[in-house]
């Protein structure tokens, strides 16, 4: 996942109802930071926007319920649907085991890789091999961290003191590389000017899923259902290429 670090606002947004699914609440409330597009973010009115926001408020329109947004640092959104201080999460959040032990998890509604961007030019690295004793950033707390934690001779950057863009904590090599979900490896690349490069090889497979309080198997159930419907129908692919997201990877791949 991207870098993550806006403060709390909360969002609330009423869907339409129609084609309902069956759910024990007319409405349920969902965890976000909205800062990482095109999956979520806000607006210039500090509405939700992103690819995300429009599933989820297709889920809950199918769900028959009303939808609200709460907005909140990324590892905030975690420990309150543990304990019950929201319904879901929705917020490229990738599955793990040890999440799992944690939460429960809708199917994963998007499919992809962590992959690793590097600057380009003579004596950069040009694959995971060449990582050794280089500083590999990944942000704290996600599945990327996770993911560079594997490479047992670079060196992991979980925090970023400054604030500083990604984009320039690389060109000024402030890290040699970083780690990242694949659609925002490849946003970084396009927007570098040939500056960066994304490495051929992958680290790891990532599954986005709606994380859900352990407690309510009847939304992962309802969730489950309608994305069912959404991936056999199309609505998820055509959706993915309106935001220009590459498409989903096939299970196991």
């Amino acid at each position: 996942m991207m870098l993550r670090h806006l403060p709390l606002v909360l969002l609330a947004i009423t869907v339409a109802c129609a084609s309902p699914t069956k759910s024990t609440r007319s409405e349920i409330t969902v965890a976000s930071d909205l800062n990482n597009m095109p999956f979520a973010g806000v607006d210039a009115d500090g509405g939700a926007i992103g690819r995300d926001v429009e599933m989820m408020r297709e889920i809950a329109r199918r769900m028959n319920v009303t939808l609200t947004w709460a907005r909140h640092d990324f590892d905030r959104l975690m420990p309150m649907v543990e304990r019950g201080g929201v319904d879901a999460v929705c917020a490229t959040l990738g599955v793990t085991p040890e999440r799992q032990q944690r939460m429960g998890f809708s199917t994963p509604y998007y499919r992809t890789a962590i992959a690793v961007v590097v600057r380009t030019g003579e004596g950069e690295p040009t694959s995971l091999a060449e990582l050794g004793d280089k500083r590999v950033a990944g942000s704290k707390g996600t599945t990327s961290e996770r993911a560079i934690r594997k490479l047992v001779y670079a060196i992991p950057v979980t925090e970023n003191e400054k604030g500083a863009p990604l984009i320039d904590r690389l060109t000024s090599g402030d890290v040699d590389a970083a780690a990242m979900d694949g659609p925002a490896a490849d946003a970084l690349v396009a927007s570098s000017n040939g500056a960066l490069a994304r490495l051929p090889e992958d680290l790891d497979t990532e599954n986005y899923g709606i994380a859900v309080d352990p407690r309510r198997t009847d939304l992962v159930q309802a969730f489950d259902q309608v994305l069912r419907e959404l991936e056999s129908s199309g609505w998820l692919d055509a959706l993915n290429e309106r935001y220009g997201i590459p498409p989903s990877a096939e299970p196991g791949s």
